[in-house]
């Protein structure tokens, strides 16, 4: 049997940066269904035509994998501007959870904090990077 769209696929997979470092290396197999949209696209159109035991190693550019990285998206917020913040310390590399106007939650991440303001980031951590997945199929169902 082979990767098709629809099919559920487990594999294991390790994720390496543009230098080769390995930023990722799932201890468990990933499961998701092709075509419902729980990977990304690219991943998923690299995987299909593949058999049970294959091995493949395939690189994505930054537009295929998380985007470009937005400076932009980098931006400085006043603590008072942070509902629910009771003074329990934000660090940088913490991971914040903002909400827009509309009710539609923002991931960011903090890069410096002080008493009055944080400075957080709302790029994907891997936003402008190329990346390499070299993935192993274990089940096709």
């Amino acid at each position: 049997m082979r990767v098709l769209p629809g099919c559920a696929v487990k594999l294991q997979y390790t994720l390496s940066d543009e230098n080769g470092q390995i930023l990722y290396q799932s201890e468990e197999p990933l499961e998701f269904t092709v075509g419902e949209g729980e990977v990304l696209p690219a991943f998923e159109e690299a995987i299909l035509d593949m058999e049970v035991g294959e091995r493949k190693t395939f690189t994505l550019t930054p537009e295929e994998a998380f985007g470009p990285y937005q400076p932009e998206w980098v931006f400085q917020l006043s603590r008072r501007q942070l509902e629910g913040d009771e003074g329990e310390p934000i660090q940088p590399g913490q991971a914040l959870t903002l909400y827009t106007p509309e009710g539609d939650a923002i991931q960011v991440y903090v890069l410096e904090a002080d008493e009055q303001s944080i400075r957080v980031d709302a790029n994907h951590p891997l936003a402008g990077k190329t990346l390499t997945y070299s993935v192993e199929i274990i089940s096709i169902s």
